[in-house]
């Protein structure tokens, strides 16, 4: 009898087992973490992410980088968001963190330049922030209200910020419940709210409808200037004004008002000079009715003292001569030129824009010691002095033989062949 020849269960067993280790070792090359699926989205994701920073870099190397040195209105802060915002499609700006077409970069705003990729939007975790503002009934003061909240890993600060100062700071231990601050002002104005977490963001808010303020022109100039002129005028005349009363100060912190000492009239420009270092201009605006309000200008740069010597010496060359040297600084306008005088006559000026200048002058005739001193003046016409007492001997010799011949030698002082003692 002929036996029919056919697949065993063994046989087909093993077969199924070999499927099924070829078709996990199919799936794990498809899907697995190193697998070609995976792979591909890693590739695509990393060129996406390429992509978004490529766009931001554009703007930051060219455009941002061609308005910081051209244009005077250029600022790190709202002037750059806005310039990227308008070159750069599909893009957020959260404090520090420009996210665009869904991948998030840092930005150092002072170079500019794009820093570290941190990850996509969808996986980062911000604070919420709700800002409002309500104007008190007698327009004295305004409220401003700050909701916040980050429950994953907790607020650790919040600051009020005005004028690029922080003048208020709420501190916690990375709270994560729901906060609310109220912070009272007196002053119109734009105020920035910052809430710290992991990550940061700001918001901000204006200040309007409170007592008449005054308005400063110009409000502020970085320029560092002997003397600043601002004229002083009231805006939004809704009430008679009573007075106006005016102080200089170096602070951002507002002064009590019996510190108010000057007056002025509305329209009247005020006069500074000799003082130095940044100043604001500080107002106390009263009407008929009682309603005052305290405002600021911005900054103000004066210049009426002279640059800082650091040292003046003098070194003698030879018994006639000897070189003076002086080392100085100045941090506002930088120093124009150094005058040296020998008792009180003007002997040599070198005008260089530099911190150390040295000249050699010989005075004829063999001395003990000269009077010298240096004036160094900067740019705006201030200068300070120093004075030091030169010799023109490379050492001090005592002298025990009358002759008119000397030599130096090696710092030995000789007539003839007779060496002469020194001390």
């Amino acid at each position: 009898m002929r036996k029919e020849k056919g697949i065993t269960l063994i046989a087909l067993l093993v077969t199924l087992i070999i499927l099924l280790i070829l078709a996990g070792i199919t799936i794990t090359m498809l899907f697995g973490e190193h697998g070609v699926i995976k792979n591909a989205q890693t590739s695509n994701e990393k060129y996406n992410i390429a992509k978004a920073r490529e766009k931001l870099e554009l703007v930051l190397n060219t455009d941002a980088a061609v308005e910081k040195r051209t244009n005077p209105k250029y600022n790190q802060d709202d002037f750059l968001d806005e310039l990227i915002l308008s070159k750069v499609s599909d893009t957020k700006i959260l404090d520090d963190i420009v996210i665009t077409d869904g991948y998030a970069f840092k930005l150092d705003r002072s170079v500019p330049k794009l820093g570290e990729y941190i990850g996509k939007e969808s996986d980062l975790v911000f604070p919420t922030l709700q800002v409002t503002t309500n104007v008190a009934d007698d327009y004295k003061t305004a409220t401003i209200t700050i909701n916040a909240e980050e429950n994953k890993n907790g607020i650790s600060k919040i600051e009020i910020i005005q004028g690029g100062f922080a003048i208020k700071e709420y501190t916690y231990d990375n709270k994560k419940e729901a906060i609310t601050e109220n912070f009272e002002v007196k002053q119109n104005g734009t105020y920035v709210v910052k809430v710290y977490s992991k990550l940061s963001v700001k918001d901000k808010t204006e200040v309007n409808g409170l007592v008449s303020e005054v308005e400063y022109s110009p409000n502020g100039d970085e320029t560092y200037k002997k003397e600043h002129k601002v004229k002083v005028t009231v805006k939004d005349k809704k009430e008679k004004i009573k007075n106006i009363k005016y102080q200089w100060l170096q602070t951002t912190v507002e002064p009590a008002e019996n510190t108010f000492t000057e007056s002025c009239n509305d329209g009247y420009t005020i006069i500074k000079n000799e003082i130095t270092g940044t100043w604001y201009l500080w107002t106390l605006l009263e009407t008929e009715s009682g309603k005052k309000n305290i405002g600021r200008s911005e900054a103000f740069n004066f210049d009426n003292e002279g640059p800082t010597i650091a040292t003046l010496t003098a070194t003698p060359k030879s018994g006639t001569s000897f070189s003076l040297t002086s080392k100085a600084n100045d941090a506002q306008v930088g120093i124009l030129k150094y005058e040296f005088y020998i008792n009180n006559q003007l002997k040599e000026t070198v005008k260089e824009f530099t911190d150390t200048a040295t000249v050699t002058l010989d005075i004829g005739t063999v001395s003990d010691t000269v009077n010298c001193s240096v004036k160094v003046y900067d740019e705006n016409g201030n200068f300070s002095e120093k004075s030091v007492i030169a010799s023109t001997y490379l050492h001090t010799w005592w002298v025990y033989t009358i002759t008119n011949v000397y030599y130096y030698e090696l710092g030995i002082l000789r007539r003839d062949n007779e060496y002469i003692c020194r001390s």
